[in-house]
């Protein structure tokens, strides 16, 4: 039996919810493939903010994320595991297997709230594992601010803010120069590149519970509760 483990969700934008994988044929293929990777492209709303891409990596389980005609490119791997992609057959999923462990990624469609579409990665236990914290590797990061979505204080919500649970121990990506929209140069907006949304572990029965998400130095940390994997099936 497999748990399905810390399901990342990351957004070109800032969406409030999460879409399904969509099952696709071999005509409607979101990817353009290339001899060392899987490519797909993102239409971008926001007027004159560039082109949006992911980049998927065959030798290693890795995903670049563009945004602004590549003007940022994060890297986002997971090195625990030593395979090389494929895309499963009939699927948008892009997936690399280990005896233990299996990395799957693939684009989440368009749709209210989230308007730009976004990108998803799995991992996928196929025994109990040894350690409840699975770390991803960042890269092209130096310019960008994570910053966390703690809960609403009391204040804040008698205020009448929300905060939906998946926003909730998520981080906001911004970059640290790069914000507003001037003519005829690239709209950055608010500034804001991606949201890595809340973890959430799912065992085998679909039995869930919501994961810790940590960025410290390079490193996105999913953490996932002990007493979850101790009594999943």
């Amino acid at each position: 039996m497999r748990n399905i483990i810390a399901k990342i969700i990351i957004f070109l934008v800032a969406p409030l919810t999460i879409a399904a994988q969509v099952g696709l044929s071999e005509f409607n293929n979101p990817y353009k493939e290339q001899s060392n990777k899987f490519e797909v492209d993102f239409i971008q709303t926001l007027p004159d903010s560039g082109s949006a891409k992911v980049e998927v990596l065959k030798d290693k389980p890795k995903i670049i994320l563009s945004k602004w005609d590549d003007e940022v490119q994060l890297g986002v791997s997971y090195p625990k595991i030593k395979a090389g992609g494929r895309r499963k057959l009939l699927t948008n999923i892009i997936e690399w297997k280990d005896v233990k462990e299996e990395l799957h990624a693939y684009p989440l469609e368009p749709k209210e709230g989230m308007e730009d579409g976004g990108f998803e990665i799995e991992i996928v236990l196929n025994e109990k594992p040894s350690t409840n914290k699975f770390d991803f590797v960042i890269d092209g990061a130096e310019n960008l601010d994570f910053f966390y979505q703690p809960p609403l204080t009391q204040q804040e919500i008698d205020a009448g803010d929300f905060r939906p649970e998946n926003v909730v121990g998520s981080y906001a990506v911004y970059h640290k120069i790069k914000a507003d929209h001037r003519v005829g140069s690239t709209n950055y907006s608010t500034g804001k590149v991606f949201h890595i949304y809340r973890p959430k572990a799912i065992d085998a029965n679909g039995v869930e519970q919501w994961a810790e998400l940590s960025y410290i130095n390079g490193v996105l940390s999913v953490i996932v509760p002990q007493g979850f994997l101790d009594s999943a099936v």
